[in-house]
């Protein structure tokens, strides 16, 4: 059983004082606007499976922006704001918090970027990718430490599983078919059948968003600490070769990439030319404008495939 008790003790064992200092100072500026503050996202997720995560996330029922300014203005940092989505971004030396409007979003046609409006924390909750990543816990002194779970996100921690929303999830944004494959494989979870059945369904959705997005979402699978995994299972699912038909996980280069850590090197670029290695040079360039990868990366990944 996952411990849900005290977890305002839980939150500030599991960071390091300044980060824990910094949350306080957000509470105290969002309590003067008589506003209530919650951390939320995969924060909450890896606190309460003890693992750690500095990315920092907090979500107000309001003006996330006026607050990530005066916090800025009290306590230093760098501020970026993205007024789109009602959020902002303040970062320190080693720790960057974002403040986020409790929202609602609405999607004009499936892959496309979207519509939001100011909504409650039960909306925003809602509006997220996997019930794991759909709890807050309340870190205002009325209620600190408080756990938020509207959608069954501890079950399925209880679990392990991966489980979407609603059924038209990885329509609105399919590239939560690769975050559901690489939580999947980094927690040590199953996707739920479900969802699983749903996924399968989806995987041409793939097409209605943008290259550089999957590109993102390629490179997160790449900085996880076994790549491969990921990777096997979207070969698998067909996901892969969504990317490029000729792409291909298997033995080899499970193979591969363990040689690249045993070598100390395991960077991205190192990953993708050991992934790219089967491709012609045409298939590669196909690939590359594809995912709009920066001329710099193209450079490397030609270098290690010629090595």
């Amino acid at each position: 059983m996952i411990e849900t008790v005290n977890l305002a003790g839980k939150i500030e064992k599991s960071l390091p004082a300044e980060p824990v200092k910094l949350i306080k100072q957000a509470v105290a500026i969002a309590g003067n606007r008589n506003l209530q503050l919650y951390l939320v996202g995969g924060f909450v997720r890896d606190l309460l499976l003890w693992q750690t995560n500095f990315d920092i996330d907090l979500v107000v029922e309001g003006d996330a922006i006026g607050l990530a300014k005066e916090f800025a203005e009290q306590v230093g940092g760098k501020l970026s704001v993205h007024t789109m989505f009602n959020t902002a971004k303040v970062a320190f030396d080693k720790w960057t918090i974002d403040f986020a409007m409790a929202r609602t979003e609405t999607y004009a046609k499936p892959g496309a970027l979207p519509i939001v409006k100011s909504g409650t924390l039960k909306a925003d909750l809602f509006r997220r990718d996997f019930t794991v990543n759909a709890m807050a816990i309340c870190v205002s002194p009325e209620n600190n430490g408080e756990l938020i779970d509207l959608y069954g996100g501890m079950n399925d921690l209880e679990n392990k599983s991966i489980r979407i929303l609603h059924d038209k999830s990885f329509i609105d944004d399919a590239t939560r078919i690769w975050r559901a494959i690489r939580y999947e494989q980094r927690l040590g979870f199953k996707i739920e059948p479900d969802t699983l059945k749903l996924l399968k369904r989806d995987v041409p959705m793939l097409k209605t968003v943008g290259g550089f997005r999957l590109r993102h979402e390629l490179e997160l699978v790449l900085k996880e600490k076994e790549p491969e995994k990921a990777l096997l299972k979207a070969d698998k699912l067909g996901v892969l070769k969504e990317l490029h038909p000729s792409l291909k996980a298997d033995d080899r280069l499970v193979s591969k990439f363990k040689e690249a850590r045993h070598l100390q090197a395991d960077s991205p670029e190192i990953y993708l030319s050991i992934l790219t290695a089967r491709l012609t040079d045409t298939e590669l360039a196909e690939l590359t404008t594809y995912l709009r990868f920066s001329k710099q990366t193209v450079s490397v990944i030609r270098e290690k495939r010629a090595e």
